[in-house]
């Protein structure tokens, strides 16, 4: 029968230490006659109230000597400073890595914190944002959702989904010129498509106009405050017009104040829907036989209605729009609005919500190991300050006073690195920005969001770095503590210590194995044999794709020496916007059905992309009226066919049956997506209706800046030759393919960066024990060399305490790495192999820069003359 252990502990920590025992003593013996009296369960209770009583004089008092942990007076407060200060400033050395280590891991934490919550705050000002959903096409064999969708879904869901309050279709078109009829001005611009729905989907705050009946009618727009200043200098610009492409001039009917940056809708240009039918005749607003992804359709659920009862209709709808066997491969998806910045959105921008979360890990394992840091240091010079811990307890100082103590110190610390990585990332945000395209700015770093973070990774920073070493140090008897003056030594601390920077290495390791693997995969990317040529070819988007306007820009421009060849397409042979199609092959009675991505482009086109022909002949431009085409291996073999010449001649079929086309060719197999996804089964055929880009072959893959510069100022002429009114852009297409990796880029940077935050800190952290190590131990090294021990061997003495757990945080991180890495491969349909000599590299680094960290201390010791060190206190 033993009284509740809270209630001694606290007698312990805040009673009188002359009292203490005598009080315990009555206290035991009015227990033991409650338990006789009362039971057990109520003499623990009025033992626990007991204390509470006797304890209340305390926690009145303003005594520095016996604080409460509910009262600390403004006295009590400047005595807690002013020590703190007298025994940072004697320990300058130790208080400075301290300091730099957490400087380093609280900005590192802070720079993640302002990436992190910007890029998971996109939408959240929506008001309808819980009910609003994309709908997408999932294709259940690849498991994959397509963002994009059948054109006709939009009718489909307003005919057929009575759970959808609102339907809003919206086209995205690139690359369009806007002309000012008053003022001749031009502009490159891209814009969407939209409906009157938009604005009661969407929450817009209008300057101008009726948000009921600005897009109802054809050749209506409505623009943003910022494009309609840079447009006519004012936003006061209802009633006046502007040309897109040369088409029908459009009349402002609308103004809206600009969108908030973390938008998934930065739509600036918004083109009334019934337009289409005037700027694009041909386009087909009830189609379904494939989708494009910049043609996407919004659905506004009724209140309390799930999404699974509308994904619940895929079969019925694909059954009545297309036939039984699409229900049977695709359904439909509906994407919340939440989810929509982590993947291909209209906005173009687009986060990754993996890189997120392995960002903030990041965060917290550097923000940990500079805690460590501060940790085994602090506990390591502790016995330094034994004879002052022995004095104070002895003249009656508690254990919670000292507690308080050593937590102020640490306070001060933590304080005036929380100061300085506010500067250090203010310093460094312009370079975050630039490298992963976020819009942050020095307003973000000081909004209330980022000063409640601070304060709160203050006060836990605090506690992670001081609350050890205060319990540990304040828990020293004063009469051992005054007899030894230094800290027991025994095994559990050492292993303690040890087991510390174990777990600094560990995450160090695990961030040097990730930046390595990363980097291989980036190389690959690189370098990767992507079946067509992607050196030298700029690529132009064509504003007119009618035939005398192409052959004039042909000829053009085939009057430099520098053009190899010319291509005119839908797009290149590998893009990200692409044309999916649902095809079949007949073989007898059985039918296939082959998900079909489309490539449209000229006679030129395998020769201009260097796309190898297989068997068959090549497409030829009159094949645009003759329905011939060039399919890829994957294609054949889903067809079931083995030889490229066997699929001469075979036929293919749209997916409601109807004949297609011809095979004449059989191209070799060429990543037509990016290699994060498999080569899908392709078809090439020649459809100039739909050429909207040009590429241009240069003789030279590798031209001298000024061959370089004559043959852009040649195609800038040829291309201002042919479309005069146009504004001319273009782009590299290695360039554009290496876009998408850039979160891959980015993924490697920020993890290289913060491979080098970790290991500059863990390395302070050594560098520190060592010096700490080297001097407690001066005396045993005088010994030593008297006795004969070579430099060498004292350095190698010194330095194997601190490289064994480097060696343990090897075999701990290394599988850690394996999974992580392994998981991170997934994503990519073509991916390097993880092998040994990675661990190798890594567990290699690792122990050479603590080699090299510790051995400077070492050296230096072994160096030392051991006459001095013998005569040392």
């Amino acid at each position: 029968m033993k009284p509740p252990r809270w209630a001694s502990t606290l007698l312990d920590w805040w009673g009188d230490p002359n009292t203490v025992e005598e009080v315990q003593g009555d206290l035991l013996e009015l227990y033991e006659y409650w338990v006789t009296t009362v039971g057990e369960r109520k003499a623990r209770w009025r033992y626990g109230l007991s204390v509470l009583k006797l304890l209340r004089p305390f926690a009145q008092s303003k005594s520095t000597d016996y604080p409460s942990p509910f009262l600390l007076s403004p006295a009590m407060i400047r005595n807690y400073v002013k020590i703190a200060g007298r025994n940072l400033s004697r320990n300058l050395a130790f208080g400075t890595i301290n300091l730099l280590g957490l400087v380093l891991g609280l900005t590192c934490a802070l720079i993640i914190f302002l990436v992190v919550a910007h890029e998971t705050s996109y939408d959240h000002y929506q008001t309808q944002g819980d009910r609003i959903y994309r709908v997408g096409n999932y294709n259940i064999n690849d498991k994959f959702t397509y963002p994009g969708t059948y054109s006709g879904m939009a009718n489909a869901m307003r005919n057929d989904v009575p759970e959808a309050e609102l339907v809003v279709p919206l086209l995205q078109i690139g690359g369009s010129t806007v002309s000012i009829p008053s003022t001749g001005n031009r502009f490159k611009t891209s814009l969407v498509y939209a409906g009157n729905e938009l604005f009661r989907l969407l929450d817009y705050r209008w300057l101008a106009g009726d948000a009921r009946t600005a897009l109802s009618e054809p050749n209506t727009v409505v623009l943003t405050r910022a494009l309609a200043e840079t447009y006519f200098g004012t936003s006061d610009v209802l009633g006046k017009t502007l040309r897109l492409d040369n088409k029908p001039d459009l009349m402002v009917v609308g103004v809206l104040e600009d969108y908030p940056k973390t938008t998934s809708f930065p739509f600036d240009l918004l083109v009334s829907f019934p337009s289409v039918k005037t700027s694009m005749p041909d386009y087909d607003l009830n189609r379904w036989n494939g989708w494009n992804d910049n043609f996407q359709v919004f659905i506004l659920l009724k209140k309390d209605t799930k999404p699974e009862q509308v994904t619940q209709r895929s079969a019925a709808i694909l059954t009545k729009y297309r036939d039984e066997k699409a229900a049977k491969d695709q359904a439909i998806a509906l994407t919340p609005l939440a989810e929509i910045h982590y993947g291909h959105n209209l906005g173009g921008r687009s986060a990754n919500l993996k890189l997120l979360n392995i960002l903030s890990l990041i965060g917290v394992f550097v923000l940990l190991i500079g805690c460590i840091n501060f940790i085994n240091l602090t506990t390591a010079q502790a016995f330094k300050r034994a004879k002052e811990i022995g004095i104070r307890k002895a003249v009656g100082s508690n254990r919670l006073s000292l507690i308080y103590q050593f937590l102020t110190e640490a306070g001060m610390v933590t304080f005036a690195a929380t100061l300085l990585s506010i500067l250090v990332a203010w310093l460094g945000l312009p370079t975050v920005v630039d490298l992963l395209g976020i819009p942050l700015t020095s307003a973000d770093l000081f909004s209330g969001k980022t000063v409640a973070f601070l304060t709160a990774l203050f006060i836990l920073t605090t506690l992670l770095a001081g609350i050890y070493p205060a319990f540990r140090l304040s828990g020293m008897a004063p009469i051992w503590a005054l007899k030894n003056n230094k800290m027991p030594q025994g095994r559990q601390t050492i292993t303690l210590r040890q087991g510390l920077v174990v777990v600094q290495f560990t995450v160090s390791l695990v961030l040097i194995t990730s930046t390595l693997l990363i980097n291989q995969q980036l190389s690959f990317f690189k370098n990767a044999d992507l079946g067509f040529n992607t050196a030298a070819i700029i690529t132009v988007g064509l504003p007119d794709n009618s035939p005398a306007k192409l052959q004039t820009l042909r000829n053009r421009l085939a009057e430099s020496s520098q053009v190899k060849d010319v291509s005119f397409s839908f797009n290149s042979a590998s893009a990200e916007s692409n044309w999916m199609q649902g095809m079949q092959y007949r073989k007898g009675t059985k039918a296939v059905d082959i998900k079909t991505q489309l490539k449209m482009g000229d006679s030129h086109y395998l020769s201009t992309y260097g796309i190898q022909l297989l068997a068959g002949a090549g497409l030829q431009d009159r094949d645009s009226t003759s329905f011939k085409v060039i399919a890829n291996e994957v294609f054949l073999n889903r067809m079931g066919v083995a030889k490229p010449a066997d699929a001469i001649g075979e036929k293919v079929y749209y997916g409601d049956g109807q004949e297609f086309a011809t095979i004449i060719g059989v191209a070799k197999n060429f990543n037509v997506n990016s290699l994060h996804q498999k080569i899908d089964p392709t078809l090439i055929q020649v459809v100039p209706t739909n050429f909207y880009q040009a590429g241009i072959k240069l003789q030279t893959d590798q031209p001298n800046a000024e061959a370089l510069k004559g043959v852009l100022a040649h195609i800038e002429k040829a291309w201002m030759e042919t479309f005069p009114d146009r504004i001319f852009e273009y782009s590299f297409l290695d360039e554009t393919l290496a876009k998408a990796y850039q979160a891959e880029t980015r993924t490697s940077q920020l993890i290289g960066t913060a491979t080098f935050l970790a290991i500059i800190i863990a390395c302070l952290g050594l560098f520190g024990l060592a010096a700490f190590t080297a001097e407690q131990r001066t005396k045993e090294i005088g010994v030593r060399k008297v006795l004969g021990a070579s430099v060498s061997g004292i350095v190698l003495l010194l330095s194997r305490e601190f490289l064994k757990p480097v060696l343990v945080a090897l075999l701990i991180a290394s599988p850690v790495a394996w999974y992580a890495m392994n998981e991170w491969l997934q994503n990519f349909e073509f991916k390097v192999g993880i092998s040994w000599d990675v661990f190798a590299l890594a567990g290699g680094l690792a122990v050479l820069i603590a080699f090299l960290t510790v051995s400077f201390q070492s050296i230096r010791a072994a160096l030392m003359n051991p006459v001095k060190s013998l005569r040392s206190d």
